[in-house]
């Protein structure tokens, strides 16, 4: 994650959090976004509202490009496994890798899809398992 742009390396003072929520509070009204005389594009507005409502739980954040690279060891920190159980996903998902000498570099955009892809099927599956405890009875409200 060489080039991720670390917004803040630390939680947010209380003052950028009240301000943070103040920002959050214009979006909600649908007031236009902009950072001095530059206005923000109607599609990076998501993004920014992220970004604020971190801000405003005093949470840090950090925003990384999806073309960057990761080392595998960055990559299942992302995915909250461990390295060697990141090896095994990347070849059993045939997910591109590049090396450099004996280090392998994945594309951030990889990672992401693996962990949306992962995280939709371990929703599945609980889903599943919560219909037949329900079918069982053995689900309560």
């Amino acid at each position: 994650m060489a080039r991720t742009a670390s917004i803040a390396g630390s939680k947010p003072s209380k003052s950028q959090a009240a301000q943070a929520r103040r920002g959050l509070e214009a979006l909600r009204k649908r007031l236009p976004v902009s950072v001095g005389s530059v206005r923000a594009p109607q599609a990076a507005i998501p993004a920014i509202e992220r970004v604020l409502r971190a801000f405003a739980e005093g949470v840090g954040i950090a925003v990384l490009r999806l073309d960057d690279e990761m080392t595998t060891q960055q990559a299942a920190d992302l995915l909250r496994v461990s390295r060697p159980t990141l090896i095994k996903l990347l070849g059993e998902e045939n997910i591109p890798v590049r090396t450099t000498g004996v280090h392998r570099r994945i594309k951030a955009a990889d990672v992401i899809a693996l962990r949306d892809k992962r995280s939709a099927k371990r929703r599945t599956k609980l889903d599943r398992l919560a219909a037949e405890h329900q079918r069982l009875g053995l689900y309560n409200d």
